[in-house]
């Protein structure tokens, strides 16, 4: 009997890690040459931050209406969707035209909003729905996180190989559209469709969904804590996709070494690989006991630690990679911690909701850096950087240290009509 339920949750967690592995490997093929396709647009770097914050708008305002559908239409429409909106996206990007690409980023910060809600939603129902083990949520994803480190690395390789065999900076982003329309097909073969609570109890529709996600949010300081953390982890770690490649090459500049053409595709790899460590050491030290809480605010103090020394270490290559690596070790620990915490502390009536609600200041904080990237030093703003995730991680572990959530941790927000009956 126990083998038989193994062998039920094997095959689910299975098919789940192939859809989300699917469309995560089409995300990673974009990476690694985004800002040097953009500049060999001859756009400047104020130009290229507009169209990182048009994706920002896009995710925070739309993304946000759209992912709170999934709660009442369906999360398995809508992860259908982000494969349309997030392949068109990138067939776009074959354009030079400014507007096209306008176009390009509004449909990727809403794809965007979708692939960091709506999946993570559906797995956590399917798995509640199916009675398995509370515990192996954490463990999925832990397993998740690892296995897309993997799939970064190859995805870096793959993208660097395109390029050179194509002689087109472009080539990365055919092959994720072609890896989206495969991802497309698992979803609608493999997955069954689920809803938010409030679909099943017919509450109505989309703005209630809404309103409700809302109430949860704003009467919950540990959701709201958690909020904090992926506000600024996020703001932070997308700050860095945008600079990472600039950064590079002025400490190429400073120590006095002739810029070439740089292999972002394996650098990309190479990051992707310690993120995949970070994760590995989610798991172990999980597994020994440690509380997610504490494993959450060690990455914030690490990752603000990063910044600081990418700060100290501008003329020195080698120490600037060393950073990067540093950091991106610290994204395979957050996002393992952060999406367990969540599962915890999230009603499922309003996941997806509360979820997109969640991003809208992280899209907001990301604007205001970016608006910046032009007029501020390269230092300063990886100083905020550092900042931000120092104070990240000091909210987290007053949370980890506050006596109300009692050994077994916190258990889930109370959904509205539970707050009515009380």
């Amino acid at each position: 009997m126990i083998s038989t339920a193994n062998s039920t949750f094997s095959a689910f967690r299975n098919n789940y890690l192939a859809v989300y592995l699917t469309v995560m490997m089409s995300d990673w093929l974009q990476g690694p040459y985004l800002y040097a396709l953009y500049h060999s647009y001859n756009f400047s770097m104020y130009d290229i931050a507009v169209l990182f914050i048009t994706g920002f708008v896009s995710g925070a305002i739309f993304g946000t209406l759209i992912a709170n559908t999934a709660d009442v239409w369906g999360r398995k429409k809508m992860a259908l969707l982000f494969c349309v909106t997030s392949s068109t996206a990138s067939l776009i990007r074959l354009s030079s035209n400014y507007h096209y690409l306008i176009a390009s980023h509004l449909l990727s910060g809403l794809s965007t909003a979708l692939l960091y809600c709506v999946f993570e939603a559906w797995y956590i129902s399917q798995h509640q729905r199916k009675g398995f083990a509370p515990a192996l949520i954490g463990a999925t994803f832990s397993t998740a996180i690892f296995l897309n480190g993997l799939v970064a690395i190859l995805a870096g390789i793959v993208s660097n190989i395109v390029v050179e065999w194509s002689g087109s900076l472009a080539a990365p982003f055919v092959v994720s559209a072609g890896t989206l329309v495969f991802a497309g097909l698992l979803i609608s073969s493999s997955w069954e469709e689920n809803y938010g609570e409030s679909k099943t109890n017919a509450s109505g529709s989309v703005l209630k969904s809404m309103l409700e996600g809302l109430v949860v949010l704003k009467s919950d300081v540990n959701i709201l804590s958690l909020g904090m953390a992926q506000t600024v982890f996020e703001c932070c770690m997308y700050t860095f996709v945008l600079l990472y490649t600039p950064a590079l090459e002025l400490a190429i500049k400073n120590q006095g070494n002739k810029e070439s053409l740089l292999p972002l595709g394996y650098l990309f790899s190479g990051m992707m690989f310690c993120s995949m460590l970070g994760s590995l050491a989610f798991k172990i030290l999980s597994s020994r006991g440690i509380q997610t809480d504490s494993l959450l605010s060690l990455a914030l103090f690490v990752a603000g630690s990063s910044f600081c020394f990418i700060v100290l270490n501008t003329a020195n290559t080698s120490y600037t990679v060393l950073a990067f690596l540093l950091f991106e070790f610290t994204t395979g620990m957050y996002f393992p911690s952060i999406g367990t915490l969540r599962a915890q502390a999230i009603p499922e009536q309003n996941r997806t909701g509360v979820m997109a609600f969640l991003r809208v200041p992280m899209n907001f904080a990301v604007i205001a850096i970016m608006l910046r990237v032009d007029s501020m030093p390269m230092t300063e703003i990886f100083q905020i950087c550092a900042l931000l995730n120092f104070v990240g991680g000091l909210v987290i572990l007053w949370r980890s240290l506050d006596p109300s959530r009692g050994a077994g941790g916190y258990t889930a927000a109370k959904t509205v009509e539970e707050s009515h009956e009380m």
